[in-house]
């Protein structure tokens, strides 16, 4: 009984000592959504299309290895020549967001390096077909 009554008091006491410890240090809380967080450059959200200067859009030749790859299977391209001549372009590319586990193989294994990382951490969604987004309309509608 004696000896239970010892280990509660130093349980309280080493406690209060984490208390008094912690209560003089700086408050890391961010106030979301008043204050908006940098993200670190290391940070991979959801993938999106790069914007090439020299050609104004994406580079983006709808080859499907991004599709081939993708362990989950969410990716989807549609790719169309707009004649015999001209280069294979790709006119949608659907991916489910819900699904997606960011695993970067398709940003790693992109051959014409047109699939990035976004920094935005904002993508929840009250319906599960809201996250099924075409990349080539969300890059000419951010433009």
């Amino acid at each position: 009984m004696l000896k239970e009554i010892i280990e509660g008091g130093w349980s309280l006491i080493a406690g209060m000592g984490v208390t008094f410890r912690r209560i003089y240090r700086p408050v890391v809380t961010v106030q979301y959504p008043r204050t908006q967080i940098e993200m670190s450059p290391g940070y991979r959200g959801h993938i999106e299309f790069k914007k090439f200067p020299e050609t104004g859009t994406h580079n983006c030749v709808a080859c499907s290895i991004c599709m081939q790859l993708c362990p989950t299977n969410v990716i989807k391209v549609q790719g169309e020549k707009p004649n015999a001549h001209a280069e294979k372009r790709c006119s949608a590319y659907f991916i489910d967001f819900s699904h997606c586990s960011l695993c970067g193989l398709c940003v790693a294994n992109c051959p014409t390096r047109t699939l990035k990382f976004s920094d935005e951490y904002e993508m929840s969604h009250y319906c599960r077909w809201e996250s099924v987004v075409d990349l080539v309309q969300r890059l000419e509608e951010s433009a």
